[in-house]
């Protein structure tokens, strides 16, 4: 029993880091998010966990795209869209791919 312990212990240390993939840039910052007056922080966990300043919390997956599962009211919500693997902080970028109606959103990280 205590090996089997060890090794989810073991691969839970090292799954982190996989997670992560194309999200190493913003693991650690601050991500903050516009869309015309309305922005808000949002913060991804090595471990896939995610929170944002509008108080909304749940978990995160990258496998070509960016997928955030948060509990609401009516239950989990999973929003899916573009990320930009190349980002600095600092910088930002603008993409539609998260909206239903094309509307733009701006994407950047703020270093921490």
């Amino acid at each position: 029993m205590k090996h089997f312990v060890l090794a989810g212990a073991a691969v839970l240390a090292l799954s982190g880091p996989a997670l992560a993939g194309g999200m190493d840039n913003a693991v650690g910052h601050t991500v903050r998010v516009t869309a015309g007056e309305d922005s808000f922080d949002a913060w991804f966990h090595a471990d896939g966990a995610y929170s944002d300043s509008r108080g909304l919390s749940g978990s995160w997956s990258y496998d070509e795209q960016l997928c955030v599962t948060v509990s609401t009211e009516e239950g989990p919500q999973t929003s899916c869209g573009p990320w930009n693997p190349d980002l600095s902080a600092g910088e930002s970028w603008s993409t539609t791919g998260w909206s239903e109606d094309g509307s733009a959103i701006t994407v950047q990280i703020v270093a921490s």
